[in-house]
């Protein structure tokens, strides 16, 4: 009867410790999508009122919350049904990066139509990403 008990808690603290740790996953990546939020919205602001340096600011934000979406643990945060689309989260993030950089390129290039366009293909890799895995 001991050895039960003792079996029980110690599974409960296991499932107990998986639980928060995916709690704790997630509520970084809800932390991290706020933060992508704050750093679009900056972006845009920078662009409408000619301020590069705002632009940017926006963009060193944003890249700096692209690690949780390309690291391997948004398996672990992603909800049971769509553990699947990790690699989808991790190629948005990638795209992200990638035209974050060349909205940079052509910032210090004085290529604002560019830059914007830039912007333009950030938001699009935002919305797939909320259409394809962000329904839960």
């Amino acid at each position: 009867m001991k050895k039960l008990l003792s079996v029980l808690v110690a599974g409960g603290i296991i499932f107990g410790s998986l639980n928060a740790a995916e709690t704790d996953h997630r509520s970084m990546l809800m932390k991290d999508m706020r933060t992508m939020l704050d750093a679009m919205e900056q972006i845009q602001r920078g662009g409408l009122y000619s301020s590069t340096d705002e632009m940017k600011a926006g963009i060193k934000k944003l890249q700096g919350t692209l690690k949780t979406l390309e690291s391997e643990e948004i398996k672990f945060i992603l909800p049971k049904d769509q553990v699947y689309a990790y690699k989808f989260a991790q190629k948005s993030a990638h795209m992200l990066r990638l035209y974050s950089d060349d909205m940079i390129t052509s910032i210090d290039a004085g290529r604002m139509d560019n830059a914007l366009d830039d912007y333009n293909q950030l938001l699009k890799q935002c919305t797939s990403c909320h259409i394809r895995i962000r329904n839960w």
